[in-house]
């Protein structure tokens, strides 16, 4: 116990080298430039295909779970303001244990997350270079991501701001353009696959709510955090929803659910339906810009995370070492990067999606069983309902899913058990 204490200090102390140079405005861009971006211009095909027209329902779903379990997240990070997320929830509510395995799944997933959206990426580029390889565009977009991190938290944020506010205009401008294309027939069936598509579909647009997580991974880094962590985290679910289902609903109008569905650009293919000399250009061009953005917040994510761990002494310690001169974690950006480029060179879009959506359901059931532990009231009964939904969503993902998902969780016990424990031991 005396042991464990000294640690906890230990890494607070050390943790203090990541300067708090974010403001609520960066935190809420931080989750949207991770939030808008796979769903609405890579995933959204693939949703399509399981839920067709009735994609928008999905999506509202989706939506509704993730504020479920945002609420959790938010009552948390008021009451652990530091960095860390589910990991650090899980830890003090549960157990060490499984906060690592918590933190060992989120890891996983988001490093999946940012080679499947830089795959998607690498789509969109070859939309514009048809002769450019897809896993050149890939591995390019993940290079400059991960020298764009080491520069320095405060630049990466203003980057990222920039970017998040001109593919927000760029789905707009797909909203608007919809009301003179729009076509009532398309939706017609609702819901030709059923209600069990429609929660399938739901499952797989999960995948796109992801970053609401990553702004209390990096609480140490945002001003205020026992205040902004919460606001950013509510704000960006509710921004990102409301967009979603405007965007679905277009899509689907525009084009109709099958164009989507065999897309790997479904909205500038939708956009090409209209005509418009300039449309599918300017949609592709929001694609790479929000491709961007994601794998942006993907490396920022993973490498904090990362770092907490090692502080923690559950990762090993090169991973700890802060750059003295741009104050960030420069180990841990480079390994970040480094996995998910070998990764994206191997990537299948769909098959890798549903697997991250499975890691993601099971760490957002690990923040939802915190609060459950932790909060009485109305609160407890927002938590007990985020993870009934998430535990139903996990079920209507195929068996690849649960497969590479489990095997997630039992390497992650090994190296505990292997190496973690024998770490605590010898030190």
């Amino acid at each position: 116990m005396v042991q464990d204490q000294e640690l906890l200090e230990g890494s607070c102390i050390k943790m203090e080298k990541l300067r708090q140079n974010l403001s609520l405005f960066d935190a809420i861009n931080i989750a949207l430039g991770s939030i808008i971006g796979a769903g609405i211009f890579v995933i959204i095909g693939a949703a399509a295909a399981l839920a067709g027209p009735a994609i928008f329902i999905s999506v509202i779903i989706a939506g509704i779970i993730s504020g479920l379990t945002g609420l959790s997240t938010a009552e948390l990070s008021r009451r652990y303001p530091r960095s860390g997320g589910a990991y650090t929830f899980a830890k003090e509510a549960l157990s060490d244990f499984v906060g690592f395995v918590v933190g060992w799944v989120w890891l996983f997933s988001n490093i999946v997350t940012g080679a499947t959206v830089a795959v998607g990426f690498g789509y969109y580029l070859a939309f514009f270079i048809p002769s450019i390889s897809t896993k050149i565009g890939a591995a390019v977009v993940i290079f400059v991501a991960t020298f764009i991190h080491l520069l320095g938290t405060k630049e990466s944020s203003w980057l990222n701001n920039v970017l998040v506010m001109l593919k927000i205009l760029v789905l707009l401008f797909i909203i608007g353009s919809a009301v003179f294309f729009f076509k009532k027939p398309n939706f017609i069936p609702l819901m030709p696959f059923g209600v069990k598509g429609v929660l399938a579909g739901a499952a797989t647009i999960f995948f796109a709510y992801a970053g609401f997580a990553r702004v209390a991974i990096i609480a140490d880094e945002i001003k205020n955090p026992s205040q902004n962590v919460p606001r950013a985290t509510l704000a960006s679910i509710f921004i990102s929803t409301l967009i979603y289902v405007f965007v679905a609903i277009a899509a689907v109008g525009i084009a109709g659910y099958k164009v989507l569905a065999k897309s790997g650009s479904p909205l500038a293919d939708a956009i090409k339906v209209e005509s418009l000399s300039y449309g599918s250009s300017l949609v592709g061009a929001g694609a790479l810009i929000a491709t961007s953005t994601v794998i942006l917040a993907s490396i920022l994510g993973v490498s904090r995370l990362a770092h907490t761990m090692s502080a923690d002494g559950e990762l090993p310690a090169f991973l700890e070492k802060v750059s003295q001169k741009n104050s960030v974690p420069k180990n841990a950006i480079l390994l970040s990067g480094l996995i998910m480029l070998l990764l994206a060179l191997f990537a299948d879009l769909p098959h890798i999606a549903y697997i991250s959506s499975f890691s993601l359901l099971l760490y957002y059931s690990a923040v939802n069983l915190s609060a459950l532990k932790l909060f009485s009231g109305y609160i407890r009964f927002v938590t007990l309902l985020g993870f009934l939904f998430c535990m139903v969503l996990m079920f209507t993902l195929p068996h690849l899913s649960w497969f590479v998902g489990f095997s997630v969780v039992v390497t992650g016990a090994l190296f505990h058990r292997f190496y973690v424990r024998k770490a605590r031991k010898s030190g």
